[in-house]
């Protein structure tokens, strides 16, 4: 009896924690149970107030589990008994799994899923077949067989007494000090322009990037504005009086040296390298600076140079004569200023004199011709295997002992002897069509030679009728196309 009256009382507070019986209802079940009504008050405020029973979360693993309140009555003699009923005792947890859910677009494994990626212009392709046809198609080119010669190509044209030239006669100088000349630019009426208004302010943003490494560095000269660079007893990248290390880099083998020093050419940048001992007759009589109008005699007392070629791009070339054309143009004259002076601070620091050239101190075709670069074409450049016209030249002169390159021969004299392409496509008609000559067009054409002149008079009064140069021999040229189906 005693045990069911317990199990009764103790059944009571849950009824009433989950609102089955309210609070008097609650009271008074505990009274007909035996208890005092004070008692049951008592019993009544100590057990929780009815709350909502929430709606359970169950989950796969989740079971619900029993609530046991035990109350302890008191007999009518005052002492508490002790139960029989033990409180059930809670199932042991066990944690929830982790499940692993994909997303809908899982990420890649990308190294998983490598691609050719072609260096000159970035695509990409699956398979190295499909890039190596790329490579073939887009970035190949063909070049003929150069043999290596005892003597340059031009040594067979050379008929006469061939004098050092003066500085002071190139066209660009002549444009300050040649009164009957600058007549002539002044007459110039600048033809209209194809480009609009946008275009043209975009083409000139274009060309200030371009020559602007070389306008602000190659020379420290206020006056100085890119292409032309040594300036006589002024700073920058094109600066003779940078001192030499005295500790002297040992040579026992001057042509190992010489690949070395090709090396570190390509390394800083250089297309094309090569080497020739300096034939006097291309260093200038005089010097006229351009910037000062400093004149003198000229004497360079180095044995070497080292004559490096540095590839224009043909995309640009071939919008000439625009300002894509002059952008990249004056994009290798700032390469040439980095690369030539990179260079001559790698000799100085070996322990040897060394100093960078660009459009100064000598003439660059024939130089590069004698270092085994090229041969000279019909529009008057150098004409490379590699490139064709469309390279720019500069040089480092030294005393470093080397191994001079002998010059080559890949049947450039009779192919312009047969084309005329370049004479055709020029704007001004200043590239010669005939047979060679040694008549000369002005005084900026050296005497001796027997070859095609160009009227560079004509071709630079074009310049200032076009409002910015022109590169159409360089693009028209075949040999000047990165792609050569016809050789």
């Amino acid at each position: 009896m005693e045990e069911e009256k317990f199990k009764q009382v103790s059944e009571l507070p849950e009824q009433l924690r989950q609102g089955e019986i309210t609070r008097r209802e609650f009271i008074r079940y505990v009274a007909t149970l035996g208890l005092s009504l004070g008692a049951a008050e008592a019993l009544a405020a100590c057990a929780p107030k009815p709350t909502p029973t929430p709606t359970p979360i169950l989950t796969p693993t989740s079971t619900p589990f029993p609530f046991h309140i035990p109350i302890y009555i008191p007999d009518t003699d005052g002492d508490v008994p002790t139960p029989e009923w033990q409180p059930t005792p809670l199932p042991p947890r066990t944690p929830t799994p982790t499940v692993f859910r994909p997303t809908a677009t899982p990420t890649p494994v990308m190294w998983e899923e490598a691609v050719w990626s072609c260096p000159s212009c970035e695509e990409r392709f699956a398979t190295q077949k499909a890039f190596m046809d790329h490579i073939m198609a887009k970035h190949g080119r063909k070049v003929p067989g150069a043999r290596r010669v005892s003597r340059p190509t031009y040594d067979q044209f050379l008929v006469g007494p061939v004098e050092r030239f003066d500085q002071k006669n190139i066209v660009f100088m002549r444009i300050l000090w040649d009164e009957e000349y600058q007549e002539q630019l002044q007459k110039v009426t600048p033809r209209q322009r194809r480009e609009s208004v946008s275009e043209m302010l975009e083409g000139r943003a274009l060309l200030a990037g371009s020559i602007y490494v070389d306008r602000t560095a190659g020379s420290l000269h206020p006056n100085y504005i890119g292409y032309f660079g040594h300036v006589q007893g002024v700073g920058g990248l094109y600066d003779w009086d940078d001192p030499v290390n005295p500790e002297k880099y040992p040579v026992t083998d001057p042509a190992e040296m010489s690949e070395r020093i090709k090396g570190v050419a390509r390394f800083y940048g250089a297309d094309l390298v090569g080497i020739c001992e300096i034939d006097e007759r291309w260093v200038y009589s005089h010097y006229f600076d351009r910037e000062t109008s400093a004149y003198g005699k000229l004497e360079i007392p180095y044995k070497y140079a080292v004559v490096m070629g540095i590839e224009m791009d043909w995309v640009g070339i071939v919008e000439s004569p625009g300002f894509p054309a002059s952008a990249a143009t004056a994009l290798a004259y700032s390469k040439m200023a980095e690369i030539s002076a990179s260079l001559a601070k790698y000799i100085r620091g070996l322990g040897y004199e060394a100093v960078p050239s660009g459009n100064d101190t000598t003439q660059s075709i024939p130089l590069a011709i004698d270092a085994g670069l090229g041969e000279l074409g019909r529009n008057g450049l150098l004409v490379t295997p590699e490139f064709g016209p469309r390279q720019r030249i500069c040089k480092v002169f030294t005393d470093l002992p080397l191994k001079p390159d002998q010059p080559v021969d890949f049947g450039l004299q009779r192919f312009c002897e047969r084309c005329h392409i370049c004479a055709h496509s020029c704007p001004a008609d200043a590239i010669r069509r005939e047979e060679r000559t040694t008549e000369l067009t002005s005084i900026s054409n050296r005497t001796g030679i027997l070859r095609w002149p160009v009227n560079v008079a004509k071709c630079y009064l074009f310049w200032r009728e076009n409002g910015t140069d022109c590169s159409n021999c360089v693009a028209a040229c075949p040999w000047a196309s990165p792609i050569r189906r016809w050789l």
